[in-house]
């Protein structure tokens, strides 16, 4: 099968969007099939990873000027989306290597960025907040006594780790958080991800110890949030506004699950009967078609929420305009609630599944961990983004979150 696929090199500019998503959805059953080993490994196995990286997955975000696809936010919504269709894990460690190109390439000096990409297979990973973090300012930079950061989705695919870091003014004294580069050989991977849903993901913890950081690869990380940050290239997604895109790139995956069970439901429908009642088949059964109809519903209109923010920020990041805060903070508050939405119906699905759903081999099971341990990000937690989104609907100057 993948003998005929494209490499992303190969592709026509003008039909780069239609050969990415096209070669993803050619690749579903080999990352379909290559879900146990996924889950065992706790990242992707190498041959999805090759497999990927061929079709340029793993360039979604990276300008064209470094080889990259540079691609607008629906096509990325697009192509995580259908990778999730196929492991939801997987697909959340690529659009978080996504993120952190994007985020690179979009605020960090030109020449760094340079230096980077100057490496065709560069792959970016991140965590823009640490935890046990000592550091002290240092001449020219920052020295990392010794540090720790959790869930470093996408990490085993990186080259180079984008960390969160203490920032210092002259006077050694600390400013706010920062962002900082530092290539992979100076991070430690403690290969510790293991958990009940997005094991494809490769979320491990790192840590550094010991380590110098020189100035010029650290940015500040609230006047990204914010939109005052200055970008290092002019293109429609690197002013895409921060914190909203944050959120939504961390739906898609949640959404190809969704997808892929309300599919897995309909083909395994026919071959199911179901108990104590006067009906022979599910799939005859009344509350089998209403929790169909609420469940499909569901998912559906968790995919319209989505794909409607995704359109207000590339319309705005199109123009060249900030968008208002309240806007950015709506639709944080919309991709929160798609996620919700999508939650609820995969759990009604399960509710009708049937006791072989319990069974740890059973798919629908696994998409139900997936989607469920894929909402507990604390950037999409509903009941934070409800509160963010009303206090500045009452007039609150500062919200829960930047946003």
């Amino acid at each position: 099968m993948t003998s005929v696929i494209k490499s992303y090199h190969e592709c026509d500019n003008e039909a780069e969007t239609h050969n990415i998503l096209d070669a993803v959805k050619a690749l579903l059953p080999e990352i379909r099939a290559a879900q146990a080993e996924s889950d065992r490994l706790g990242r992707p196995p190498e041959h999805i990873v090759q497999m990927l990286r061929k079709v340029g997955a793993y360039k979604l975000t990276v300008p064209k000027e470094y080889g990259g696809l540079g691609v607008d936010m629906k096509t990325w919504m697009d192509v995580v989306t259908e990778i999730g269709r196929g492991d939801a894990g997987v697909a959340w460690g690529v659009t978080l290597n996504a993120s952190c190109s994007w985020v690179f390439s979009s605020f960090f000096p030109k020449h760094i960025v340079d230096e980077v990409f100057s490496d065709p297979d560069a792959v970016l990973a991140g965590v823009f907040t640490g935890r046990k973090l000592t550091s002290r300012p240092v001449k020219g930079g920052i020295f990392i006594d010794e540090g720790t950061w959790f869930f470093n989705s996408g990490v085993y695919e990186a080259t180079w780790d984008l960390l969160g870091v203490t920032m210092f003014d002259e006077a050694g004294e600390p400013i706010g958080p920062g962002i900082a580069l530092v290539p992979m050989s100076d991070v430690h991977i403690l290969n510790d991800w293991n958990t009940t849903g997005i094991r494809g993901s490769g979320s491990s913890n790192v840590t550094m110890k010991n380590v110098f950081i020189p100035n010029e690869r650290i940015i500040p990380l609230f006047p990204l949030m914010d939109g005052s940050y200055p970008l290092t290239n002019d293109s429609a997604i690197a002013s895409v506004p921060f914190a909203p895109a944050m959120v939504s790139i961390l739906s898609y995956p949640i959404l190809g699950a969704g997808l892929h069970m309300l599919e897995h439901f309909l083909e395994t429908l026919p071959r199911r009967d179901i108990k104590l009642t006067t009906y022979t088949k599910a799939a005859e059964a009344p509350v089998t078609h209403l929790i169909l109809g609420e469940a499909s519903g569901k998912i559906e209109a968790g995919r319209l929420l989505i794909e409607n923010g995704v359109k207000e920020m590339t319309d705005y990041a199109t123009r060249g305009e900030i968008m208002p805060q309240l806007l950015r903070a709506k639709v944080c508050r919309d991709t929160a609630l798609a996620e919700r939405l999508i939650w609820e119906g995969v759990d009604q699905l399960a509710t009708v599944s049937g006791g072989s759903f319990s069974w740890m081999g059973n798919l629908g099971n696994r998409l139900w961990q997936d989607v469920k341990v894929g909402t507990l990000h604390p950037m999409i937690s509903l009941s934070t983004n409800y509160e963010m989104y009303g206090g500045l609907l009452v007039g609150m100057e500062t919200p829960l979150m930047p946003v």
